[in-house]
């Protein structure tokens, strides 16, 4: 049964479904996106000089901080 009102369509077990599996698949993918980029990020940290290194995680620590305070998080 197809809903022409969109009222009718919200209470639509089907529709409703349907909108949370996306939802959920979209996470799924989100997740293992994030987690490859994380890889490839610590990756790319075999690329630094060892002399270099120490700078380099002092630097993404700063942006860990930020972001901690930005998003309000601890």
């Amino acid at each position: 049964m197809q809903y022409q009102n969109p009222f009718w369509g919200m209470m639509n077990y089907d529709y409703i479904q349907q909108q949370t599996q996306q939802y959920h698949m979209g996470q799924v993918r989100n997740t293992y996106e994030c987690a490859h980029k994380l890889k490839d990020f610590l990756d790319s940290t075999d690329k630094i000089a060892p002399e270099y290194q120490q700078a380099a995680w002092l630097e993404c620590c700063a942006v860990l901080v930020d972001y901690y305070q930005k998003h309000n998080i601890v």
